[in-house]
Order: structure tokens, then sequence, then C-alpha cells
């Protein structure tokens, strides 16, 4: 029997986080499960997906699972649709409990995310495609500059254009691979996301940095973005992951 797992994938053109369950169920599962789905709900996605189709042995256990999440869901400020996708044995018994009732289900995720994209979408989302060059932290930076004074977030200008040259000099030098610059907006948050085809994560080098080293050395381009970003973090995708900060697009104080 296989070990049980849960992983999380981004999906950068849909903005959503899909949250996928494999192998039996136990209580290890459940734990990662919960952390899994609040690490995914930190990100701000369009929406969450969690897919159930592939654990095994858990039908009523997974009554619990899904109304957790459901939960994690709607205490997200702004609140982040759940979709779930369910083997048919599995969909039989959320029907009976009447999970499906509060929740979508699907049998595939290509049904979930077909459904999704029918529904409204975000209140504002661009992306921007770059090849890895030194000139690509200056394209993003103007691109996220002219998208968030588009949108009258003025104040988030300054913090917006450092967290994503940061996060795209990072993907230039460390993946070297083409790379997708994603801005969204939900509700009072704005959200942005470097795509690169690499999976290793990047990781925030201990101790103090040192003035004119390399980057890598250095560490202190993600102690930036960690400093600026009310969160971020970094989540796998089918062909490499996304590296993500959120900033609220109308800090405390500021009045529209």
């Amino acid at each position: 029997m296989a070990d049980p797992s849960v992983v999380l994938c981004d999906d950068v053109d849909l903005g959503t986080v899909e949250v996928v369950l494999a192998g039996p169920w136990n209580g290890r599962v459940r734990i990662d499960l919960a952390v899994a789905v609040r690490k995914g709900l930190t990100e701000h996605p369009r929406a969450l997906l969690l897919n159930l189709a592939g654990c095994e042995g858990a039908d009523w256990a997974l009554v619990g699972a899904v109304l957790l999440a459901e939960r994690e869901s709607l205490a997200a400020r702004p609140s982040v649709p759940l979709l779930a996708i369910a083997s048919p044995a599995q969909r039989g018994v959320l029907t009976a409990t009447g999970v499906t009732a509060r929740v979508p289900i699907f049998e595939t995720a290509d049904l979930a995310r077909a459904a999704l994209g029918e529904r409204s979408p975000p209140l504002g989302r661009v992306a921007l495609h770059l090849s890895p060059t030194v000139l690509a932290p200056s394209a993003a930076r103007i691109f996220v500059g002219d998208t968030v004074l588009a949108w009258e977030l003025g104040a988030t200008l300054h913090p917006a254009r450092m967290i994503v040259s940061e996060l795209v000099d990072n993907a230039v030098e460390h993946a070297g691979t083409p790379l997708t610059v994603t801005v969204s907006r939900r509700g009072s948050l704005l959200h942005l996301a470097v795509e690169d085809g690499v999976a290793t994560p990047p990781r925030v080098i201990d101790g103090p940095g040192r003035s004119g080293a390399p980057l890598e050395l250095r560490g202190n381009g993600l102690r930036i973005v960690a400093s600026a970003a009310v969160a971020w973090g970094t989540t796998p995708t089918a062909g490499g992951k996304v590296v993500w900060a959120t900033l609220r697009a109308h800090p405390p104080g500021v009045r529209m």
C-alpha cells in the first residue's frame, strides 16, 4: 500500500491552489491536510480545490475533512470559494451527509476548474511572461507599478515594486527559466506571484548578509520580501514552483 501524502499545487493561470490527498487515510493525513489547507489559504487564491479522489478508506472521515476546509475557507479574509473533487463512493457519502449542499463536488479536477472558469473572475488579475534576462526585474517593476496605479492602489506602489523585483531577480538567478509574473487583487489584498520552471523552493540564508556577495550568500532578497509582505511562501506547480507574497491593498490608516 502506498504511503499517504498531502500535496499542494498552484495553478497560476486560474489563480487556484489545489490540495491533493493520496494513499490511505490515517491520523497523520488528517493533520497534514489541516496544515495544507491553511497554507493554501494564506496565498489568498481565487479558489481552493480539495482533491480527495486519491484518498483510500476514509469515506466517512472525509466528511469532517471537507467541513473543516469549508470553515477555514469561509474564515479567510476575504473568504475563498472551496471546490472538492471526490470519487463516486466518496460523493455518495458526502451527499448522504448533506455536504454537497454546502460545497460543490466534482468527479475530476478538470471539471472543477471548468466550473470555476464559468464563474465571475477575481476583482483584478493580470499576468506578464518574461525571459530570464537581466532586464526582467526592471520589466516586472514597471508592470506591477503600472498595474497598482491603474487600480488606484498607490499606497502599495513602493513595496509591491520592491517585492516583485526581488522575486524576479531570484527566479532569474536561481531558476534561469521563462517566468510569469501575476498580480491579483482580492478584496483588501494585493497578491504578487512569480512562477518559474524549477521545483526547488527558495530559502532564507541564516545569519547576517554580507554586502557585495552574491544573492544566495547574502540571503537578503527574501528577508526584504518577508519584511514588506503580510505573508509570503512558495507552492509547487506542475512544471516548477510559484513564489508569492501578499500585501494589504489598502494599508491601515489609508482612507479611500
